[in-house]
Formats: C-alpha cells, sequence, structure tokens
C-alpha cells in the first residue's frame, strides 16, 4: 500500500506565510475601504459643478472667440494675419500644454489652491498686454503666460468632479463641459459690443478679458476639497493597533500618520478614473491593459502591510519631491511605445490643429467673401457652433453608450463628417450656407472632446487613464499652436482663406480616417504581447 504524501516542514512555512500575506492584503483593503471618502453625488457637489461650469465658461468663452476682435488689428499692427494669429495659436496650445504641469500642481498644492492661481496668472497676463508693444511680448504674455495660467483653471475644474462625484459623474461632467458651449455662444455676441463700447481701444478689451479672467477665481473658492474626517482617521488607527497587535489607545504620533496615509489616499492623482467622464468606470483585466505591472501598480495600496504584522506609512515628501514625481509619472514609457495609443495621440493633433482654426478665421473669411455682412452676422456662426455643441455632446454620449456602437465608431464618423464640412465652406457666400455648415462642424468637435476619456479606457484600461490624459493634451497642445499659424500663412500666401479651408478639412477628416482600424491595431498588438510573455514563460521554464 502506497504511502500518502505528508507535509513537511517547509510546506508548513510556505502555508504560514501565505495566510499571513492574505491577512496583510485583506487588511491593506480594509484600511482603504474605511478611509476612502466616498463621493455625495449630490448636495453641495452640485454648487461645485456650477462653479466648474462658470469656469469652463470663462476659460474657452475668452480662448474661441477673443481672436476674431484682436487677429484683424494685430494683423494690421505687425503686417502679418499668421504673425498676429499665433497669439491665439499659442494662447490656446499652452492651455493643452499646460494639462501635465497642472495635473502635477493639483497633486501638490490642492485643486482651489491651483484654480486660484491660475485665474491669477491669467488675469495678470492679460493685463500686462495691455502695454505689449511687440510681437513676441503678446507671444509670451497673453499667448504663455495666458494659455498657462488657463490650463491650471480649466483643469482643477474638471478633477474637482470626480471627487465629489461617482454614480452621477456623466451627468455633472456634461452640465460643467457645457460652460464651454454656453461661453462660446455668450461672448462672441458680446465681444464686439464691449469693443465698440471702449471705442475699439485693445487696452481697454483687454481690462474686460482680465476681468472675466480673475472672476474664475471667485468660482474657485467654491472647490472646497473632500477629507477624511477624524472619525475615519480614528477607526484607521485602531485598526493599525489590532493588526500590529498593539491593545493600548492610538498615539497622537500614529494619528498623524494614518492622517497622511488618508491624505494620500483620497489625493486626486491617486485615482486611475480621475478624467473619466463616465460613471464609475470597471477596470479591465489586467491582461487586456498595456502592461501588467503597471495595472498592479495603479492598483497599490496606501498603506503597505507586512506578513510580520507591522505596518508601512505613506513617507513624506518635500513638495518639490512630490511634483517632480507626478510629472514624471507623464512620460509613461508603455504608453508611449504602444503604436494603438501613438495612433490616438497623433490623430488628437491633427484633430486639434484643423478644428480651432473656423474659431478664429471663419469670421475674417466671411468678411473677405462678403463685406456687407454685420458684425451680428459675422459672430453668428461662432455662437451657433457654441449651442449646436452642447447639444451634440449630450447626443453623441447616448449614441455612444448603445450597446451596439463604441465611442471611438462615433467619434470617428462625427469627425470625418465635420472635416468634410470644412470643404465646403470656401464655397459659402450666404449667411444660410454658414449656418449650415456649423451644424456637423459642431457635431465633429463635440465628439471628440466628449468621448476622449471614453475612447482611452476602451483603448488602455482606466489604470492608465491619467497618464493617457497627460500626454493627449501634449499632443493636442502641438496641434493647437501650429494649425492656426498654418492656416493664416497659406492666406498671406494665396491672399485668401480657401486653400486654408480645405487643407484643415483634409487634415481634421484625415484624423478620424486614421484611427478606424485602431480596436485591429490593438489587437495586433496585445497578440504580439502575449506571445512575448509566452516565450519568455517557456525560458524561465527550461531554466529551471
Amino acid at each position: 500500500m502506497s504511502k500518502q504524501p505528508i507535509d513537511g516542514p517547509l510546506d508548513a512555512e510556505k502555508k504560514e506565510v501565505t495566510v499571513a500575506v492574505t491577512a496583510a492584503e485583506n487588511f491593506e483593503e480594509q484600511v482603504e475601504e474605511v478611509g476612502k471618502v466616498t463621493p455625495p453625488d449630490g448636495g453641495y457637489g452640485w454648487v461645485v459643478v456650477a462653479a466648474s461650469f462658470l469656469v469652463n465658461m470663462a476659460v474657452d468663452g475668452v480662448i474661441y472667440t477673443c481672436g476674431k476682435i484682436l487677429v484683424p488689428i494685430w494683423a494690421d499692427q505687425f503686417g502679418s494675419t499668421s504673425v498676429a494669429g499665433a497669439v491665439i495659436s499659442i494662447l490656446t496650445g499652452c492651455y493643452y500644454l499646460a494639462g501635465p504641469l497642472a495635473s502635477s500642481f493639483v497633486n501638490v498644492f490642492g485643486i482651489r489652491s491651483v484654480a486660484i492661481a491660475g485665474s491669477i496668472l491669467a488675469t495678470t497676463a492679460f493685463l500686462l498686454s495691455r502695454f505689449a508693444s511687440t510681437i513676441w511680448e503678446l507671444y509670451l504674455l497673453f499667448g504663455v503666460l495666458g494659455g498657462i495660467g488657463f490650463g491650471c483653471m480649466y483643469l482643477p475644474s474638471i478633477v474637482i468632479l470626480s471627487t465629489y462625484f461617482a454614480k452621477k459623474r456623466s451627468v455633472a461632467t456634461g452640465i460643467a463641459v457645457c460652460g464651454s458651449g454656453i461661453g462660446t455662444m455668450v461672448f462672441s455676441t458680446i465681444n464686439g459690443p464691449v469693443f465698440d463700447y471702449f471705442g475699439k481701444d485693445v487696452g481697454s478689451f483687454m481690462v474686460y478679458l482680465a476681468a472675466i479672467a480673475i472672476s474664475g477665481s471667485l468660482f474657485s473658492l467654491l472647490f472646497a476639497p473632500l477629507k477624511a474626517t477624524e472619525h475615519q482617521v480614528k477607526k484607521v488607527a485602531k485598526m493599525v493597533r489590532n493588526y500590529e497587535g498593539k491593545p493600548e489607545e492610538p498615539t497622537q504620533r500614529l494619528l498623524e500618520d494614518v492622517r497622511n496615509d488618508l491624505e494620500e489616499l483620497n489625493r486626486p492623482g491617486h485615482n486611475a478614473d480621475t478624467f473619466y467622464a463616465g460613471n464609475a468606470p470597471v477596470s479591465r483585466s489586467r491582461s487586456n491593459t498595456l502592461d501588467r505591472k503597471a495595472a498592479e501598480s495603479a492598483e497599490a495600496h496606501v498603506v503597505h502591510a507586512t506578513e510580520h504584522h507591522t505596518v508601512h506609512h505613506v513617507v513624506k515628501k518635500s513638495k518639490f519631491t512630490k511634483f517632480k514625481e507626478s510629472l514624471c509619472s507623464v512620460l509613461d514609457k508603455d504608453l508611449l511605445f504602444s503604436p494603438s495609443f501613438m495612433t490616438l495621440a497623433v490623430s488628437g493633433t491633427f484633430t486639434v490643429l484643423s478644428f480651432l482654426v473656423p474659431f478664429v478665421y471663419l469670421a475674417l473669411a466671411m468678411k473677405q467673401k462678403n463685406p456687407d455682412f454685420t458684425d451680428a452676422e459675422l459672430s453668428l456662426p461662432v455662437t451657433l457652433i457654441g449651442a449646436f455643441n452642447i447639444m451634440f455632446r449630450i447626443g453623441c454620449g447616448m449614441v455612444a453608450d448603445h450597446p451596439k456602437m463604441s465611442a471611438l465608431q462615433v467619434s470617428n464618423v462625427a469627425t470625418i463628417i465635420a472635416g468634410t464640412s470644412m470643404l465646403f465652406v470656401p464655397f459659402c457666400t450666404e449667411l444660410w450656407h454658414y449656418v449650415v455648415f456649423c451644424i456637423p462642424f459642431s457635431a465633429g468637435v463635440a465628439c471628440f472632446a466628449a468621448l476622449r476619456s471614453v475612447i482611452c479606457v476602451e483603448l488602455i484600461g482606466v489604470e492608465k487613464l491619467s497618464n493617457a490624459f497627460g500626454i493627449l493634451m501634449v499632443f493636442m497642445g502641438i496641434g493647437a499652436v501650429v494649425g492656426g499659424p498654418i492656416a493664416a500663412q497659406i492666406k498671406d500666401i494665396t491672399g485668401n482663406y480657401d486653400i486654408s479651408f480645405y487643407v484643415m478639412g483634409i487634415i481634421f477628416a484625415f484624423s478620424g480616417v486614421m484611427t478606424i482600424r485602431l480596436p485591429e491595431l490593438k489587437a495586433w498588438e496585445e497578440s504580439k504581447k502575449l506571445a512575448r510573455a509566452g516565450t519568455e514563460m517557456r525560458v524561465i521554464s527550461e531554466a529551471s
């Protein structure tokens, strides 16, 4: 009769270690469950939504409408439309490029402080622009500093929503970003009369823009941060004591350590879904993410418990160290070397490069085609783009939520149609022609803006969304900087805007075409990764 195998001392020791490790992991999860601040999904959160709406209204309202007033004046002053238009392009580009910078500031100094500082910076930039006498001074003051200030206002206004809303986040975000469309509508309508009221004085108009920018600081005061309560701190501290087998009450030192732990746990940058516009995203399986280790890292716990029943708390770091680490985290090698993600990023560059052109140059093209257009008629298309943008943001989200549709498909179709519509702008002669153009163009702009984070989650998973969003903003910033000057340079060479709209329309449509096969590219990328992982496992197996 054969003997049954008997567990030896080593097997028993392994089982003890396994049990200890499991207990440590369970403790870490319990700490995060107790210490995590639950989004209220209502209450004061709706005040925050209103404040975010007003910040978006101020920022995008200025960015998308001030060019109509300022570019012609600067073009006369400095002798070139391309040189003058570059000021608005730099403003818009730095607004995007400031995304990773603003995100790092938020992680270190908090949401409200960064938003207020951004408002003050933009206000200062506009006020100093009154005294600019050279185009390079405008590039630096109005463009770079103003853009960074607006970027530091915009990003906190979106991040704050993820702290107050989980189940109702898509509704809250939808309401807040509608401020962009409302701002475009309102300021495209009133900028002209305000400019006339000031006697067409650019310096006074700069003060007007500064007043809009400083209003953002007042709205940002309402971005109250959510913090763990003292009850949560004491409860977690008692859990730590119990895990360590110490019956005595928590000391002040322990309470301070736990308070620091929970502050880190509830920091916006700690949550992978901070920039996700939908409701409570479900993390994809690790096998579907770009890097399995990255997914595990994204799930790392703030408090680390060992199998020896000791607890390691968050190590306090200087603000400079926190800022540097946060900024460096954007440079995610897995994303930068991912063909599918880089295709999406380059597509975003082409989209922004082209879609910003009508906001600055459509009114000028209309005036060139028909000098009889009044100022109100010249402002109407951009006003309608703002109105249609609101409706299409809601509509494209509803279509993308359909089980048989994907956000990528909706975005691709809308982008291609919008780009195609730009090709018909040179043939427009009557006001109603331009009104019709605004409909498909607004759909493309709205779908691009509303579905970007959803497409990222479909492509790479929620674990890397924050890093992906930072990289995408950099690529979009590059597109914003170069798009306007290219269109204006073509106009300076040809004498009209026809070729500019042809070129930009083709680029806009191409940005949608180049991501049509993105799912297949992603599948190929995943298969290559799985094959490489299988080879590595075989080598390890053979070596052992």
